[in-house]
């Protein structure tokens, strides 16, 4: 268990994890009112992402996938497929956030966390990329190790 977390990709699964987590509490988008008394006070009206249903459900799954990569760490391959197919499901998540910037008012101010779905798909590139290059130092290994088992033998 102490090794997994020695891992560079197991920093980026968690960097992945904590910004899909800071996405259940922060803004999506906001707007400043003028407030309704007549007072002409400004009021701050803001849109979570827990508000919105579709939102809510993309961001739980994609952090639930995020998490069970993280624990998969001895079988390689199958994290791999979880960090693809959590690819896919973010890219589709941002591409249902721009649609939503264009159907809003255009008063309102789309938040930094919007792009977190974009980023969190350049790590688990990254992290697609070290797990099979582990993979590979694992199979290289093997195969040097059963070459010197078979030399030993004869």
């Amino acid at each position: 268990m102490n090794i997994m977390w020695q891992r560079f990709q197991t920093l980026l699964l968690l960097i992945v994890a904590g910004l899909l987590l800071s996405m259940f509490m922060t803004d999506m988008c906001y707007t400043m009112v003028e407030s309704a008394n007549g007072s002409g006070a400004i009021e701050r009206y803001s849109i979570k992402f827990t508000e919105r249903s579709q939102f809510l459900i993309f961001t739980f799954i994609t952090f639930v996938l995020t998490v069970a990569t993280i624990s998969y760490f001895k079988k390689r391959l199958i994290q791999i497929r979880i960090c693809i197919m959590n690819a896919l499901i973010l890219m589709g998540y941002q591409i249902w956030l721009i649609v939503t910037f264009f159907q809003l008012h255009e008063t309102f101010t789309f938040t930094i966390p919007c792009l977190f779905p974009l980023i969190s798909v350049v790590l688990l590139l990254l992290a697609i990329r070290y797990i099979g290059r582990d993979e590979a130092m694992v199979i290289i290994n093997g195969n040097i190790v059963k070459h010197k088992k078979n030399k030993r033998k004869s």
